[in-house]
């Protein structure tokens, strides 16, 4: 009979148990190559440098359609102050503007005088009431000096209203007793209206009226051809302050 010898594994069927071979599992690998995770492991990380400088192309910026305004101006320090600032050059409306209040003023003149002189056309004339006459010729008297003075302030009127680009703000100053200074930031302006009536429109000047959230403002007796740059310039600035908010 036939001795059967049992093989383990890793033996040859051509060798006996007392003489086993084992096989070395890193001999199955190829010594230049590394495993897969130690490949891994062992691979920095690489990040993409940045491209240089020179390759780096600015956007390209519109240029601006208008002018370069004044520098800023502190206004919220100011709070109720309606005194000019010394440091403000104002631009002044047209004198021509002139005719126009005077016309305007002579109107209304008219009507006080009319109004006020009732009393005396029922009293002296229609025999309708019973007034004193001193106190209906002093009516009209009070009434058209009252007017006269008015019409002599016209002038000077005029020549306190202006106006002033600042780099945020536009500047409204009017008044000679009682002087006013309005301030409006560009990126609440809304919209910005040019207008012309009868008289205005044959002196060739016109109206700025600036419209924002808390009202308008109004600049009267500007030269047609600056009425229109305002339009521009405020609409222009109005655009570019409304995106940078």
């Amino acid at each position: 009979m036939t001795d059967h010898q049992p093989h383990r594994v890793g033996t040859t069927s051509a060798e006996p148990l007392g003489s086993e071979t084992f096989y070395d599992s890193s001999a199955l690998v190829p010594e230049t190559a590394d495993a897969p995770w130690e490949s891994a492991a062992n691979t920095p990380e690489t990040t993409p440098a940045p491209a240089p400088a020179e390759q780096i192309e600015a956007t390209p910026v519109a240029a601006a359609s208008f002018p370069a305004t004044l520098p800023p101006l502190e206004i919220d320090e100011r709070g109720g102050e309606t005194i000019e600032p010394a440091e403000i050059s104002w631009k002044r409306v047209s004198p021509r503007y002139v005719k126009v209040r005077l016309l305007g003023r002579a109107l209304w003149s008219v009507i006080m005088v009319a109004i006020f002189a009732l009393p005396l056309i029922f009293t002296e004339v229609l025999n309708w009431w019973n007034w004193p006459l001193w106190v209906t010729v002093g009516l009209v008297a009070i009434m058209l000096v009252w007017q006269i003075w008015l019409t002599l302030l016209v002038s000077r009127q005029v020549k306190a209203i202006g106006y002033s680009e600042r780099q945020d703000h536009i500047l409204r100053t009017s008044g000679i007793m009682f002087k006013s200074m309005r301030a409006i930031p560009y990126g609440r302006i809304q919209y910005v209206d040019v207008k012309s009536g009868p008289i205005e429109g044959k002196l060739k000047l016109a109206s700025v009226t600036i419209t924002t959230a808390s009202g308008t403002i109004s600049i009267p007796g500007v030269e047609r051809p600056e009425a229109e740059r305002l339009r521009e310039i405020l609409t222009d600035l109005s655009d570019a302050k409304m995106v940078g908010l």
